[in-house]
């Protein structure tokens, strides 16, 4: 790898972050959802990327979280224009 140090955010911890956060928006409980997070995210501040969130009812959400500092800060949104799914 190029990059001195490179922090990478735990994928796994986050999948259980933001299931946690976004089902109790929803009123569901996490068990019910699930959040795809591919591993190897660095860790920078600023930096935004998506993630799918799997609803109860299968269908798929577009989230998009934001990192707010260089230890693994995030803010999670979900946009109101979710690409056309797969029904």
């Amino acid at each position: 790898m190029a990059a001195c140090g490179g922090k990478t955010i735990d994928h796994e911890d986050l999948q259980n972050q933001l299931a946690t956060e976004l089902s109790s928006q929803a009123g569901v409980d996490a068990d019910q959802v699930s959040v795809s997070c591919p591993d190897g995210q660095k860790v920078e501040k600023g930096a935004s990327f998506d993630r799918e969130l799997t609803a109860p009812n299968g269908d798929k959400v577009r989230v998009v979280v934001t990192l707010t500092d260089d230890e693994g800060g995030y803010t999670a949104t979900v946009p109101e224009e979710q690409p056309a799914g797969e029904s």
